[in-house]
Parts: C-alpha cells; structure tokens; sequence
C-alpha cells in the first residue's frame, strides 16, 4: 500500500546549510563581542598602568627632592638605580629646575632615550610600545624639578593576550554549548513537526491516510491521470451496521471493529491504491490506471465480501456490511470534489437499493439526489403548514366482524410536489432527523382523534402508530411517549406502537431495557411486517410485546399457496404459544379471510374491510359498522 506523502519538508543538505548560516552569525557576534571587550580591557589595562606609573614616580620624586635641594647628584643616583628591581622600567631621568640632569637610569638614558621637554610636567603620553610619564619635584611648595620615567607596555600586551585567549576560548565554549542546544532545540522542534505532519495526515484510530492526506493524494491521483491519459476510481464505502457495535459494546469496541475493516481492505487491495478513513465509518479508495470498469466491480464485490465476513470483537462475532459508491475519472468528473460528490452519490444508491452492494455512478442519480434534497427542503416547512395528515385503516376480529381499532397511517400533500408516497418522504425524514418531531406529531394526532371516537363508546377502540428506527434510538423515548400520553389525557393501553422484526432484531439487546419501559406505562407492543426479518426464537420469547402482524407477503396467495399456507400456520402458532395476538395485513377477498379465521388468525387488516381513510370519514365508517 503506497504510503502517505506528507508536506514537503526542507532537505538535509538545506537544513545543514541553514544551521551553519546559523552558527556563522552566532559565532561572529561573538567574535565582535570579544573584540569589544578586548578594546575596552586594552584602555582599562593601560589606564591602570598609567595610575601604577604615576604612583612609583611620585614615590621617587619625593625620595629625590632632598638630592635636588643639595644638588647631591650621587643620592639622585641611587635613588633612580632603586627601579632596576621593576621589570616594566626602561628608564628614569632626574632634571633640575635649570633643565640639567641630575641623575639617571640606566646611565646615559636621557641623551639617547627622551627629552623631558617635549611635554608638560605631571603628564604622560603613549609613544610606540611605551609610556613616559613625567612627575613634578617639589620641596615645600617650591618647583625643585622634575622626574621622567619611561616604561614598557609589555606587561600589557601580556595581560591583553591572556585576557583574549581566555574570552576568545570562553566564547568558542559558549558558541559550542549554544550549537548543542540549537541543535537539540531542532531536534525536538523537527519530532514535534513530524507528530504534527503525522496527526495531519494519518488516522489515530486505523493508521490509514485521513480526510487532509485522501484529499491530496486524490489531487496527485487526478493530475497524474490527466498527464498519462489514464483513469481513475474512486470508491466511498459506508459501514451499513456499524452503530451495533457502538451501541453494545461502546466505543472502544468500535475503534477495534474500525481497525480490523482497515486491515481487510489493506489486503484486499493493491499496493499502489490508497485507502482512507474519513471519519466516522466512512471509508475511501482510490484506484490508479484503471482499465475495464469490470475491474472496478470485481474490487467493490471482493471488498463487499471480505468486509461481511464475522468481525471478533470481545469474544462476540458481529457482521458488518458495506454499501460502496464508485465515480470514475474523467468519465464522471473532471476534478477531486465533484468527483467525491458523485461517488457520494453512488454510495447513497447503494443504501437505497439495500445496502451491502456497490453502484457506479450515473448522471441520472443527481436528478434523484436533486429531488431528495428539494422533498428534504419541502418536508421541513410540510408540518407547520398543515400538509402532514393522518388516514386511519381498521382492525377487524375475524371471528365477529366487529372494529377494535385503527392503525394510523401518516400523508403528505404537498402544494409543490402533489401526494408524496410515504416510501418518499419518510426514509428522507429518517435521514435528516425529522422523523423525531413527525412522529411525536403522529402520536398527539391519533391520540386526539381516538378519544373524539371513543367518547361515550362501550366498547373502546384502540390506535397502531408506527415507530421509526430513528425514533427508538432517541435517549428518553419512554419518558416523550409519557408525556405525550399525558396531554392527550388517554389511557396508555389505547396505544399500539408497531415496530418492523427487521429493526427489532437490529440491536436487540439494547432495546429490550426500552420495550420494556414502554410495557410499563401501559402501551402495547406489535411486531410488524413479521416474517420477513428473520427473528430469533429465543430473543422473541424475550420481548415484552402483544401482537404479532403477518406480513402481507405472506397473504396475497393465500389460500392456493401451500408455502405462504405453511408460513401463516407456523406465525399463528408461534404467536398463540407466546400468548400474543396475531394479526394479517394486506387481506383483500373473503378468500384470504376466511383462510385466516381457519388457521386461528385473530385480526384482519386490509381492503377487503376498507381503505385508509382521512379521520372525518371515520365517525362514518364507525355508525355504518354499528
């Protein structure tokens, strides 16, 4: 499997050159900043032999003044021969008032070496590598003369280069340890980029490429086919039952689930492909230098078929489908977003069609998608219009003919698109979570009209509302359901909630703890549709319901098909022993009914009795049924 191109970063070799840019500007700053202190401690050194100077020629001058009071040109000599015990003297001369020299050292230094007169007494001056300083002699206040003395500045060049190699050497340690930890400091600002490149691109939960990286690679994935002339598939997968998992095992379990798909689809595909995850349970592929779209369709089924097989997730096997879309390049896009729409769209055909199958995109299905979303748009304003109505169909005792109750059924007549099917609008407000604030509607209606017809009746009637997937799922239904009761101001028992065996049996185990709530505030419970939805005995026994609906599939031949005979036996029996009530839908002659009362069926339901019916029709049919 190709793996996930990050982000370009900067290459080694500009990397190093940049950190050697770095250390350059470092390291010269230094150097200057050493250069700095070695000018500022070249003054400070020679101010301070200046000081030292001044002070050893004040001492001789002072030592010197009785020799020049007496003119004792011998003491003057031994005075100034005292300074051969200091290293940085090169000489000193002894001058009287009258400019002679009285004394000085070495002999003969002040023909060759200097002339006192060059600059003023008790000043100095730099010349060369030395520094002549000259101090006034003075005896009570008098002017007796003057000393000059000479000395080198050796000892300061001396100190001065032991002061540069030590900041010189301090500076080359300061620039290593500050190199060693820009470096460090790289190291770890380089980790850091590289977790945040890899969280950019790659998905915590299954490792694959996420939503950032799938879309660039599908950019290159098209780019690249434009440049060869070649095609490329891209296919959107959808885990039909994932949310089982989720609801039974919780999240973690989910995660798990996530991951083994990923890895199925790793091995189920080429090296070269890439596989992403979206989000959710959303997944996506991208196929390169696809030939024959037969190719295309033998990946779908293979990757359809490795995901359906059972998934171990804590000790239990759980079977997840997938429901797949696949748009081409550039047959059916000419780039990545209208490409990931149109596979969108083939994905959710695949869904329509009964999910765990894959669809190739037509043009044909945005005019359904079209549709969906202006039906969705219509559907949202349809209740606060008045276009939502409720037609009642009766439930009939076989045996005595005599009405028990209604079952509502749920219209729309819409001002924009006519009289909408119910198998239009209602899978649509399941999608997008209208189906929530609808059927709390449904429920207040029937509820309503049910008490307008059981007003002064001795013999109460009773009204079947369907309950929606959606629906069930909703955290506090019980306690809605209560409420609605409530207002309606209706005993609970004149309530009948149908729910489909296909999504009773969806996730069992979490819905019994809710059927059972609903058992305790009165409501009855029916399975509808049974038959079709493959139920469990032992989990059928489980249930708190009341009735069981045999679904019309299984009346419509009836009594010549033995088949549906033999079905229609065995629910009648199957309910009867569990002590619940066995309704038939979809009964249309006397045929079928009489086939039914024969077998024990107790209810009947269809339009051999009457079609739905809008509630004002009614209090008709009632006074007609006596």
């Amino acid at each position: 499997m190709t793996p996930v191109d990050h982000p370009a970063a900067p290459s080694p070799r500009l990397s190093y050159r940049l950190a050697f840019a770095s250390a350059l500007v470092a390291g010269g700053a230094l150097l200057l900043a050493v250069a700095l202190l070695i000018v500022v401690e070249f003054f400070a050194l020679r101010s301070a032999l200046v000081d030292d100077t001044r002070v050893q020629a004040a001492l001789i001058a002072d030592n010197v003044s009785a020799a020049l009071v007496f003119n004792d040109a011998e003491a003057a000599a031994d005075i100034v021969g005292s300074l051969r015990a200091s290293s940085i003297v090169i000489g000193a001369i002894v001058v009287d008032g009258e400019g002679a020299t009285l004394a000085a050292y070495p002999d003969g230094f002040a023909a060759d070496r200097s002339n006192p007169g060059d600059f003023a007494v008790d000043d100095h001056r730099f010349r060369e590598s030395r520094l002549e300083l000259v101090a006034p002699v003075r005896h009570r206040g008098a002017m007796l003369g003057h000393v000059h003395l000479v000395v080198s500045m050796a000892v300061v060049y001396q100190r001065l280069g032991v002061y540069a190699v030590a900041a010189l050497g301090i500076a080359a340690v300061a620039l290593l340890v500050a190199v060693g930890l820009l470096s460090r400091v790289r190291q770890s600002v380089h980790l850091a980029e590289q977790n945040l490149r890899h969280l950019a691109h790659i998905d915590p939960v299954t490792g694959l490429a996420n939503r950032n990286a799938f879309n660039e690679r599908l950019e290159f994935a098209i780019r690249e086919a434009d440049s060869f002339d070649e095609k490329v598939a891209m296919l959107l997968l959808d885990l039909d039952n994932f949310k089982q998992v989720n609801d039974t095992l919780g999240h973690q379990a989910g995660d798990e689930l996530l991951r083994m798909v990923a890895q199925r689809m790793l091995r189920a595909l080429r090296r070269d492909d890439v596989v992403a995850r979206l989000g959710g349970d959303e997944f996506a592929v991208i196929l390169h230098r696809v030939g024959a779209r037969s190719e295309v369709t033998q990946v779908c089924s293979k990757l359809i078929e490795t995901i359906g097989q059972p998934l171990p997730v804590e000790g239990l096997d759980f079977f997840v489908t997938a429901s797949v879309g696949v748009a081409f390049f550039p047959e059916d896009a000419q780039d990545s977003r209208t490409l990931t729409r149109n596979a969108d769209t083939a994905m959710y055909q695949a869904k329509l069609a009964g999910k765990n199958a894959f669809e190739l995109f037509v043009p044909a299905m945005n005019a359904s998608v079209k549709k969906r979303v202006t039906l969705e748009s219509s559907l949202r304003t349809a209740m606060a219009n008045g276009e939502l109505a409720l037609h009642y169909q009766p439930k009939i005792d076989l045996m005595s003919g005599r009405v028990l109750g209604f079952e509502a059924l749920l219209r729309w007549q819409s001002p924009e698109h006519g009289n909408v099917s119910p198998a239009d609008f209602v899978p649509i407000a399941e999608d997008c979570g209208l189906i929530v604030p609808i059927g709390e509607w449904v429920i207040t209606q029937a509820l309503a009209d049910l008490r307008t017809w059981n007003d002064g009746r001795a013999h109460k009637l009773h009204v079947a509302v369907n309950l929606s997937t959606r629906q069930l799922r909703v955290d506090d239904i019980s306690r809605r359901i209560a409420r609605l009761i409530a207002d309606c101001a209706v005993p609970a028992d004149w309530l009948e909630l149908e729910l489909t065996e296909s999504m009773v049996m969806e996730n069992v185990h979490a819905q019994i703890e809710t059927f059972h709530q609903l058992r305790e505030l009165g409501v009855k419970l029916a399975i509808d549709d049974f038959g079709t939805g493959y139920s469990s005995m032992s989990y059928l026994k489980r249930l708190p319901i009341d009735t069981l609906k045999i679904d019309r599939s299984f009346v419509s031949d009836l009594p010549q098909d033995a088949n549906d005979l033999a079905i229609a036996t065995a629910i009648v029996a199957v309910g009867h022993s569990l002590g619940l009530t066995v309704i038939a839908e979809g009964i249309e002659s006397a045929d079928q009914a009489e086939a039914l009362l024969n077998l024990g069926c107790d209810l009947g339901q269809g339009y051999l009795y009457a079609r739905p019916m809008p509630a004002g029709e009614v209090v008709r049919y009632l006074a007609a049924a006596g």
